[in-house]
């Protein structure tokens, strides 16, 4: 691609403004200063004031004289289609990354002609540069923008109030008087851009928040969100969009060089442009601006690979893996496998695969740990070192010790695909040691039909091995690897049967290649169909055409494993259902001493399960993409399991469904007593997921019984929560549901930033407008609701299940929650309608007289003393209700919440009377024994202590707490 056109370098306009350009002799958007001239001189004229607007802005739209068919509108016209949003032109020109604002409109003293620049007349002396003299006192840059002025605050107001009650008509009405009267104002832009959004209109919305952007030259955050909206409409070819979408990040970087966000987004619409050069520059400059980022090392490798220039992605990898190496823990770096498979591919496109199969082991060992194990460095005989067992060839080098290390960090700890690469590196390195790939090669196991195969997970493995094997001339092995392809229609291309047709040529397999060209030709022929688009198909949408062909094309072991695959599937469900029931019964062995913490029990027991339970969710059938659809093992309530051996009615394995429970809650519990909650939310999170448990709602329930178990356990109170709004979903208008979630609030450590919450606010009331919406008679539902109810429990014949009656418990709930989020006012509306249904309620009663006297020492509070008389009262209608109960324990609750609200009034001389009658009702209390009681004592003492002290009556405030507060 010609970089010269990139719209980075200015040269240039979109081709789809070809046809504006031509016509308006300029840019296809018209400048902002004139837009903002036409609006101030609107403004001024219906002011009934005229001012003349100077030459650079009075001149027109349409400098040629060949455009005829637009003098008939002139510039005021097409700015005011421009401001309005219905100009169809392109809105964006291409300029230069540095280009300046004054680049988007003609210099003075030019004119256009033809749809080109030329220099116009000579004004005289002053046309030219202005003198010395006259540029004193002049102040360069941009100007501050003008004051919005009343009117247009009241128009922008009236606007956004439109745009909330939907009439976009007028908003889009009011938003344009308000962008003519000062244009310079991006809020109303912004406006505007909203309201054509929410009219379907995105291409108005953009050009609207485009003219928006001009406003403040210096913001970037305007262009960053055209971009967002451009790239959100874009195509995966849409060049015109990237384009535009490039435009704005030039804007951007123009105003600060560094911003790395807007870098890190240019480079990859400059790639997929083709202006690989340029991309590459930009992810330097984010490589100097964030040193050793892996993400930006990967981009560039990939760039400069499609430069054919791999040496400089080498440099920069070679340095970060020296300072990663040097400075840097494993735990501490980002670097990953998949640097290493980038880093050693940089080689191998050199054909340097000695040098690759060096590094990769090199680096293989440093992120497994055995970076100071420096026996292998030197060992380049072959690749035993990355062997999956010590013997026999590991333990026949000389130095080796198999307990210096784990095992793991040897060929188990080394991921699949860098053993294929070894095994390809050895086929194309100059001495070709074929025995060492092959040995790579068999980690696939392309012999096993089983559905666990490392077919189903690793196919392009597959095909990998095969390209290289048949590169280099071993077609019989090839065919090993080709042919298991068979099973993954995704994979049988026309590529695919073209590989295998030249194994097959070569092997001496005449017949099995002919048909494969036969495929191939019959593929091909349907490709060109007119009505199939001209799109080459896979071979997965036609395999059922060729049912003899296919069979022809599998090879006499291919055939074995199809006949004896039934077999085999059902063996290996027989042996791993014996193995789960032996290992089921060891956990039930272990389960006692694990419940009383055994550390060795315990450990065993938790690997034991995991097992398990590691089978369990690996059962695809448990987890199908509707959990209500197929319910495995109860045929009661729908589901078909005839054809899978390993479930029965009512069990897995052998082991019973409910087992399997009992087995996933107790993981969970003793997870949770160990401080891992991580798992413990993981498994519950299986065992929710599982359509035989959630089917079922005794298990359900039981599910998140434990679930809020493990959440307090840890005092993980948005968990809590959470699980609290499962049971007042499924257990609507139940009381003891809305108890429960006051109850786990309660119970963890730490603030209430969960209980009054905004999701949680939000969903409480929802569930109180479902009460009122239940209780409220049939015809009155439209006068007083505007949405319908949301039911969320059903009978057993699928009805909603309405509420019967009010219920307190959630009235004041939110009522609660509306307290704590300091909206005393609100929360007092809740408060009295349970007071209304019961008046006597002791809990009522203090709820609203806080609320009052809460509300009363607000700083904007009208009629303070009002508000605290209204509190007193229910305060003192609370303390009588109390004192007359013979529980000693309310009686001495009663006296300190009355001395602990004069306390708060400042009104400490009353408050005193009330802790000292609280203090004295201790001995009444601890009548009952300990841990039978709960005490006030300390709370009334330390206040007194504070009173006290605050007073300077040391002597008191010394006996108060040696009486009371001293262990």
């Amino acid at each position: 691609m010609d970089e010269s056109k990139d719209p980075d370098n200015g040269d240039g306009f979109h081709e789809k403004n070809a046809e504006n350009l031509q016509s308006l002799g300029q840019s296809a958007y018209p400048d902002p200063e004139t837009i903002m001239a036409y609006s101030l001189r609107v403004a001024n004229t219906e002011l009934g004031e005229q001012h003349f607007l100077p030459h650079s802005q009075r001149r027109s739209f349409s400098g040629s004289p060949a455009e005829s068919d637009l003098e008939k509108v002139g510039s005021d016209d097409l700015a005011a289609q421009v401001v309005e949003g219905l100009y169809t032109g392109s809105h964006l020109t291409q300029g230069d990354d540095h280009r300046s604002d004054s680049a988007f409109e003609l210099s003075k003293g030019e004119e256009t002609r033809g749809g080109r620049r030329v220099r116009g007349r000579g004004r005289g002396r002053g046309s030219g540069e202005p003198s010395k003299r006259s540029q004193k006192g002049v102040k360069r840059g941009h100007r501050k923008p003008l004051e919005p002025g009343s009117e247009f605050k009241t128009l922008h107001a009236q606007a956004t109030m439109a745009f909330i009650d939907a009439d976009y008509a007028v908003a889009a009405q009011l938003t344009l008087q308000a962008i003519l009267l000062n244009p310079e104002m991006f809020a109303a832009h912004s406006l505007l851009s909203e309201i054509h959004i929410a009219r379907g209109d995105h291409d108005k919305a953009l050009t609207a928040l485009f003219n928006g952007a001009h406003t403040n030259p210096r913001d970037p955050e305007p262009w960053f969100t055209i971009s967002r909206l451009i790239l959100a409409r874009a195509g995966d070819n849409d060049n015109s969009a990237f384009r535009d979408a490039l435009y704005c990040y030039n804007r951007i970087i123009a105003i600060d060089g560094q911003n790395i966000e807007a870098l890190n987004q240019r480079a990859p619409l400059r790639r997929k442009l083709g202006y690989k050069q340029r991309a590459a520059d930009d992810y330097e400059n984010l490589l100097r601006l964030c040193p050793h980022d892996v993400g930006i090392l990967r981009s560039l490798a990939g760039i400069y690979l499609e430069m054919d220039n791999p040496h400089r992605a080498l440099e920069h990898y070679d340095k970060s893996i020296l300072y990663f190496q040097s400075t840097k823990s494993l735990r501490e770096i980002d670097f990953s496998w998949s640097d290493v498979n980038i880093y050693v591919e940089l080689f191998a496109y050199q054909q340097r695969h000695e040098e690759a199969i060096f590094h990769l082991k090199s680096l293989s060992r440093w992120l497994l740990g055995r970076r100071d194990d420096t026996l292998w460095e030197n060992f380049c005989l072959d690749d035993r070192e990355w062997d999956l067992d010590d013997y026999p060839r590991r333990t026949d080098v000389h130095g080796f010790r198999p307990d210096s290390y784990p095992v793991a960090s040897y060929g188990k700890g080394l991921p699949l695909e860098l053993h294929m690469k070894l095994g390809i590196y050895r086929l194309k390195s100059p001495d070709r040691q074929v025995e060492e790939a092959l040995r790579r090669f068999e980690w696939l196991d392309s012999e096993d039909s089983s559905t666990k195969a490392m077919l189903v997970d690793y196919p392009d493995l597959f095909r990998d091995v095969a390209d290289a094997l048949r590169d280099t001339g071993m077609y019989d092995e090839a065919l090993r690897y080709y042919e298991p392809l068979q099973q993954m229609p995704g994979y049988m291309d026309i590529s695919y049967y073209a590989d295998m047709a030249v194994c097959y040529k070569a092997v001496g397999l005449g017949t099995e290649a002919k048909e494969c060209n036969r495929i191939i030709a019959d593929l091909e022929q349907q490709a060109d169909r007119p009505e199939e688009g001209r799109v080459r198909p896979t071979a997965s949408a036609n395999v059922a055409q060729y049912p003899a062909s296919l069979t022809m094309l599998v090879s006499h072991q291919s055939r074995q494993q199809t006949k004896h695959r039934d077999l085999n599937k059902e063996f290996h469900i027989k042996l791993k259902g014996e193995q789960n029931r032996s290992l089921y019964d060891r956990t039930q062995e272990l389960l006692g001493q694990a419940r009383e913490d055994n550390a060795e029990a315990l450990g065993q027991w938790m690997a034991t399960a995991q097992e398990l339970l590691d089978d369990f969710r690996s059962h695809r059938g448990f987890f199908p993409s509707d959990r209500g659809l197929r319910v495995y093992g109860r045929p009661q309530e729908g589901g078909n399991h005839e054809n899978d051996p390993a479930i029965a009615a009512g069990d897995y394995h052998g082991i019973p469904f409910s087992s399997w429970l009992d087995l996933m809650l107790e993981y969970a519990i003793l997870a949770a007593r160990s401080h891992n909650i991580a798992k413990a939310y993981e498994i519950l999170k299986i065992a929710d997921g599982a359509n035989v448990f959630y089917c079922s709602p005794e298990s359900m329930f039981l599910v998140h019984v434990c679930w809020f178990t493990c959440a307090l356990m840890v005092s993980d109170q948005g968990t809590s929560c959470g699980v609290a709004r499962w049971f007042m979903k499924e257990f609507q208008f139940i009381t003891d549901g809305y108890r429960l979630y006051s109850a786990l609030n309660r119970l963890c450590d730490g603030s209430n930033a969960w209980y009054n919450c905004g999701p949680s606010q939000k969903y409480i009331l929802r569930q109180l407008k479902a009460m009122d919406h239940s209780l409220v008679g049939q015809g009155q539902h439209n006068k007083w609701f505007q949405e319908s109810a949301s039911y969320t429990t059903r009978d057993h014949e699928d009805n909603a299940i309405k509420a019967g009656e009010m219920d307190l418990a959630l009235v004041m709930l939110y009522g609660y929650i509306l307290y704590l989020g300091r909206s005393y006012s609100s929360a007092l509306n809740y408060f009295f309608r349970a007071y209304a249904l019961a008046p006597r309620n002791p809990t009522i009663n203090l709820s609203l007289a806080l609320a009052y006297v809460q509300h009363a020492v607000k700083r904007q509070s009208d009629n303070r003393h009002y508000l605290v008389t209204q509190g007193l009262t229910f305060l003192f209608r609370y303390h009588e209700l109390r004192v007359k109960s013979q529980v000693t324990l309310e009686q001495q609750e009663a006296e300190y919440n009355v001395g602990r609200t004069y306390h708060m009034l400042g009104l400490t001389h009353l408050a005193i009377p009330y802790y000292e009658r609280c203090i004295a009702l201790t001995a009444n209390l601890r009548r009952a024994g300990p841990g039978q009681w709960e005490d006030f004592t300390i709370e009334a003492a330390f206040a007194l202590r504070n009173i006290w002290a605050a007073d300077e009556q040391m002597t008191k405030a010394v006996d108060i707490t040696r009486q009371h507060l001293v262990i």
